[in-house]
């Protein structure tokens, strides 16, 4: 287990910190993200005393709403997260806890009004610090949901990037709340609170929230479950919220586990977690996705990699920014960390079939521990042959059950403009050769479909005749629909 959100640093751990600790280790919690606090200097100083000493706490860096910071001194904010990031990169995982908390009583509404505009302002300006230092965020939001909602969707088109986040310690009973943050892209992460005896519908909420954007936190020394209401929180109590969530959602224990722990792999980038590798396989619907390298035959004006020279590897919410490209087995631990889906996808920010060897064997175990359940697909630029020098389509037999191949144009110097092949450096007609790899596709996969993406110049019309006369499916996507 991970708690993805505890407080270590605060003084109601002082008397039995190490107890803490080994109680956190007894009970399988591995690692915890501490929250570190920018507005009040001695609790930072303690959290990085924190994560120097212990190799399995990472901490964040933001200033909460309702944090005695002085909103006049915005502008000193990137000073003051530069001096705690240059010098603990590796243990800084997220802006955070940063957001909106309008549970204010006994106030005016003048005041309520003054202080609400200042809240927007810093969550604002510390997403913008998110998207610039490529870190994701983790949101606090009390009787704000609407109001942080609005942000949110526009911080998600951020042409900085945006870099996944998680909705910390969600309590609202709302559908729909939960479905915006999720189109979003953002995790939902759930605390002691959802233990409760009156908490039925937040229970409810977490049932219909897929398990692959589900995070668990403890937000210790605060929220401590109903075994302990009205103790201190610890991190060792992360353990029943898994079970409630495990309960409630009819999924066993240790699997629901071995999930909230890639979730949160994956959300932070973690390094170090045994068995656990982030940005290597993501699910959206009933297809998981295998990001098999960052490599590129092409660069696409329209890949989110190349766009107005900055890199971007967020898709849906995940970072695809692969640390290494994995091993056979770290893909497939990954792929089985997910359950309920009947698709295997090869489809990252890259090009799998720079790694076809590698594919070919993940494919063929995918197949094997699926027992014939499991689809798998391979999206491709479809120059694997141009790369290779041999007709790679042929080797796909029987391992690939459907093959999408990018287009994109009409002919070879539009295609060229569009997707800037580096395989033409070598004298070779990219264009031809993806025509090709589609009719030898043709012959050896079952279902083949040529995509085109719905930019200026692009003939949609032509390239979709062009699929019909070749004897293959025509599916058209759109500009910056990605995942």
């Amino acid at each position: 287990m991970i708690d993805s959100h505890c407080h270590l640093e605060m003084s109601e751990f002082d008397s039995d910190f190490k107890e803490v600790l080994k109680r956190m280790s007894e009970t399988g919690v591995t690692h915890a993200v501490s929250i570190g606090s920018l507005a009040q200097n001695e609790r930072i100083e303690k959290t990085i005393e924190i994560i120097g000493l212990h190799d399995n706490i990472y901490t964040t860096l933001g200033i909460h709403p309702k944090s005695p910071y002085p909103y006049k001194d915005m502008g000193g904010i990137p000073k003051l997260f530069e001096k705690y990031y240059s010098k603990n990169r590796k243990k800084i995982v997220a802006i955070g806890e940063i957001g909106l908390d309008y549970f204010l009583p006994d106030i005016s509404k003048v005041d309520f009004e003054k202080i609400r505009i200042k809240q927007k302002e810093l969550f604002k300006y510390q997403l913008e610090l998110a998207s610039v230092n490529r870190l994701p965020v983790i949101v606090h939001i009390r009787d704000a949901y609407e109001d942080a909602a609005d942000i949110l969707k526009e911080y998600v088109k951020n042409p900085d990037g945006f870099f996944g986040g998680v909705i910390h310690c969600f309590s609202s009973v709302e559908p729909a709340v939960a479905g915006d943050f999720l189109k979003m892209g953002f995790f939902i992460s759930f605390s002691g609170n959802i233990t409760y005896k009156k908490n039925d519908g937040l229970r409810a909420a977490a049932k219909e929230i897929p398990a692959e954007k589900i995070l668990i936190e403890t937000d210790s020394p605060y929220l401590a479950p109903q075994s302990f209401r009205g103790k201190r929180n610890e991190p060792s109590y992360i353990r029943f919220v898994l079970d409630t969530i495990a309960g409630e959602k009819g999924i066993e224990r240790e699997r629901l586990n071995g999930l909230t722990v890639q979730n949160t792999v994956n959300l932070f980038s973690l390094k170090g977690v045994g068995g656990f590798y982030p940005g290597v396989a993501y699910k959206i619907g009933n297809s998981v996705y295998i990001n098999l390298t960052n490599k590129c035959t092409n660069r696409c004006t329209f890949c989110p990699k190349y766009q107005g020279g900055k890199s971007n590897f967020c898709v849906q919410g995940y970072n695809l920014e692969l640390k290494k490209e994995p091993s056979v087995s770290e893909v497939i631990s990954s792929v089985f960390r997910y359950y309920n889906f009947d698709e295997v996808v090869f489809c990252g920010l890259g090009e799998p079939t720079l790694r076809i060897e590698t594919l070919k064997k993940i494919a063929k175990a995918v197949k094997a521990a699926g027992a014939g359940g499991i689809k798998v697909r391979l999206d491709t630029d479809g120059l694997a042959n141009a790369v290779y020098g041999r007709n790679i389509s042929a080797e796909l037999e029987g391992l690939i059950d459907s093959v999408s191949i990018s287009l994109n144009a009409q002919n070879s110097a539009l295609y060229n403009s569009i997707c800037d092949p580096q395989i033409i450096n070598k004298g070779i007609d990219a264009y031809a050769s993806v025509l090709e790899f589609v009719k030898e596709s043709k012959k050896h996969i079952e279902n083949v479909t040529v995509t085109a993406i719905d930019l200026p110049g692009v003939d949609i019309t032509f390239i979709e005749n062009l699929a019909k006369n070749l004897g293959v499916n025509f599916k058209l996507r759109h500009y910056n629909d990605v995942g």
